[in-house]
């Protein structure tokens, strides 16, 4: 019988109000129409499209002051502040054409936009947060897109058949240790940072430019806001969570600053989860705040702080004595602080100037079975580049870093130690060949003293342009990566090691055209140097550790999406074919690991009701399942897990409480209750025996509200 968790949230409905026909003209400033020009209302999901002459028109039921936004694909976004009142208004707007956004060819091989500005964009930040299924969660929103997969309940995030430590998050330019909260095994866990801290989001499933390293497979590109508009608050309710913020604007500054606090106790009260006992109620605290400060017309200072602290305690069954009803219990305490600061400026007209730093402090307290093991990390990284607009066609790019890493591990009384210091430098040149042809050419080198070794990694992407809405794009580069933390912590035994390394080679069509993207990729990632090795006797100590491990991913990914077929509905389908097989840890042969799967799609579906203004959505997913290990087997990985599907749908309620904006969601995970299993943990004393790994709920429902108040002026 599936088991539900509901929570509820009062809010007042408030009815809609005087129709306002909003209409008009877009044209260049060459007074040219643009056809299939995107014009929104911000804040709300009233817009449409401009026809082929040019014309638009649409209705809306808001009313009082709002932000008019234009945007079309090579082109500057307009954006202009209207007053709604009822009745008609017309607006003709003409906006500019930019340079190698509108008629160039657009290097994209390998990586998908999620920003408002870039040419060839695939999601906005504002698709993350309204996605089914991805529950708010950057990450959980990114495994829609192809070559991004969900491996179970790990915290981690994998793609194109890359483990989870092969992929990076950037933030402002910056590495981030530790990007998800610390959990448990089988307790899911989710990314640390909200959504709309940021403008932009890349997505590089491989080939990435040469300003990034120390990923073998693939980087995530997190872009913070700039100056916010115009002062305000906002509020998160819901019987688990609360949250607040504030964001004072003045001239050229703006400071503000967060604190949101969760508690599942009243979840554990009336529901128990499938897996597991709750033994400690989910509490976490953590508090935010950012600083953004304009030192010229064309430069600005941003810091932005994270700190937290959260804590839980679960009960499982022991799977070598089911019958004697032993447990497990695990109890895990974090502490989490994140800092990051940057400053970008013009130096003239054609040279950028970027410097960033960021600091971060990781401590999980672990105790399992009263036996008390623990781990962290400090981590400092500094970064400046350079930017140089040589022509309108020539832009080159260059910069230095560096990084300060020291981790350490508890076992019992022992404790293991280890920190190293990296330096990496690159440069890169984008080449606008012609209109139809563009080429991306760097070289990134890096040393480590822990390994005391360097590398040197070019990278080079291609595009050729092929009609008016499609291109060809080609990418290919080697990538680096220190080992792990738990593979360094023996002197005598890093001494011996070198970097993992991966080489990728890449091919994608791409076609966008009236609200429409297709994407095809095809793929081939070849790994070297992989970490092998025998258990040792205790934790920190790995017999025959070496880098003799190797391994292949290949596959094919598809996307389509459409925002035009269907009035006011937008979807997209995304589709992965993977083949990868390695031999690396202590596997015995070369095979398709754990966290890797043939097959998977999912279908992402929104509807807007103007009417009742009010977002409807659904996500299905389909994942053919991963290998399973059963010790007791003679082939190694030999099994494979049930297929996993899920069915997610989810609801926005746009309305004004106290004339202050405000969104009331619901969303329903699984709400077909369909009897999900990742996989299967196999008891290491009894063959046959085995527990499935399975989601903590079998259909989880969620009601909220978030009201966001602004201000006209500072209040």
């Amino acid at each position: 019988m599936p088991r539900f968790l509901l929570f509820f949230v009062l809010f007042t409905p408030i009815f809609a109000g005087a129709q306002t026909t909003i209409s008009g003209t877009v044209t260049s400033t060459k007074k040219e129409p643009i056809p299939g020009a995107n014009i929104i209302l911000v804040d709300t999901y009233d817009g449409t499209t401009s026809n082929a002459d040019g014309t638009y028109s649409f209705t809306t039921y808001e009313s009082g002051t709002y932000a008019l936004q234009v945007s079309f694909l090579g082109f500057e976004t307009y954006t202009d502040t209207i007053e709604i009142n009822g009745g008609e208004l017309t607006i003709d707007i003409a906006i500019k054409e930019s340079f190698n956004e509108l008629k160039a060819v657009v290097i994209s091989a390998g990586a998908f936009e999620a920003s408002d500005e870039k040419r060839g964009t695939i999601l906005k930040p504002l698709d993350i947060v309204t996605t089914a299924g991805a529950s708010g969660d950057i990450y959980g929103a990114l495994t829609t897109l192809p070559g991004a997969t969900q491996v179970g309940n790990d915290d981690g995030f994998y793609v194109r058949g890359g483990s989870d430590y092969e992929t990076m998050t950037i933030i402002d330019g910056i590495p981030v240790q530790n990007p998800f909260f610390s959990t448990v095994p089988d307790v899911p866990s989710r990314g640390r940072f909200a959504p709309f801290l940021f403008k932009g989001t890349v997505f590089s499933t491989g080939g990435y430019s040469a300003e990034y390293g120390q990923a073998l497979s693939s980087a995530i590109i997190l872009n913070t806001a700039d100056m916010p508009e115009q002062t305000s608050s906002g509020v998160s309710l819901s019987p688990i969570f609360a949250g607040a913020f504030h964001t004072q604007k003045w001239k050229n500054t703006a400071l503000g600053g967060g604190l949101n606090y969760t508690n599942l106790a009243l979840f554990n009260a009336i529901f128990k989860p499938q897996t597991y006992e709750n033994i400690k109620n989910v509490q976490a605290l953590s508090g935010t705040v950012y600083l953004r400060q304009k030192t010229s017309q064309t430069g600005i200072i941003k810091f932005y702080g994270q700190f937290e602290g959260s804590g839980l305690g679960v009960r499982f069954p022991d799977v070598d004595s089911l019958d004697e009803g032993v447990t497990d219990d695990i109890f895990i305490n974090n502490r989490y602080n994140y800092l990051n600061a940057s400053y970008r400026e013009l130096l003239g007209e054609k040279t950028t100037l970027f410097l960033a730093a960021g600091w971060s402090n990781n401590a999980d307290s672990i105790t399992f079975d009263g036996f008390s093991v623990g781990r962290g990390d400090d981590a400092f990284q500094v970064k400046s580049t350079i930017s140089y607009q040589a022509s309108d066609k020539v832009r080159v790019k260059g910069g230095a870093e560096n990084w300060t890493i020291d981790n350490y591990q508890l076992a019992g009384s022992q404790r293991f130690e280890s920190g190293y210091n990296l330096t990496g430098s690159f440069v890169e040149a984008d080449i606008f060949i012609t209109n139809d042809l563009a080429g991306r050419v760097g070289v990134r080198h890096e040393y480590t003293d822990i390994l005391q070794e360097h590398n040197v990694a070019p990278r080079l992407s291609l595009a050729y342009k092929i009609g008016e809405n499609s291109q060809l794009g080609a990418a290919y580069g080697d990538f680096y990566q220190v080992p792990q933390r738990q593979f360094l912590y023996v002197p005598d035994q890093v001494t011996s090691l070198i970097y993992e390394k991966a080489t990728h080679y890449i091919l994608n069509f791409q076609t966008i055209k009236d609200d429409r993207t297709f994407r095809v990729e095809v793929y081939q990632k070849d790994y070297d140097h992989l970490i092998s090795f025998t258990p040792g006797a205790f934790q920190g100590v790995y017999e025959e550790l070496s880098n003799d491990g190797y391994g292949y991913a290949r596959g094919v990914d598809l996307f389509y999406r459409d925002r035009k077929s269907i009035k006011n509905a937008d979807f997209w389908i995304s589709y992965s074919f993977l083949d990868t097989k390695r031999r690396f840890l202590d596997y015995p042969i070369e095979t398709q690991p754990t966290f890797a799967a043939d097959n998977v799609l999912s279908v992402v579906y929104k509807q807007y009701v103007s009417k009742i203004r009010t977002q409807f959505g659904a996500t299905y997913r389909y994942i053919s399942g991963w290998p399973v290990y059963d010790p007791w087997s003679d082939t190694f990985l030999g099994e494979t897990s049930p297929v996993y599907q899920d069915l997610s749908i989810n609801a926005s309620y746009l309305t004004r409480i106290a004339d202050q904006f405000t969104v009331v969601f619901a969303s329903v995970n699984n709400v077909l209750g369909l009897n999900q299993v990742f996989g299967r943990t196999y008891s290491t004393e009894d063959p046959g025996v085995y527990v499935d790994q399975k989601p903590p709920l079998v259909t989880s429902i969620f009601l909220g509200m978030f009201i966001n108040i602004s201000y006209t002026q500072a209040p």
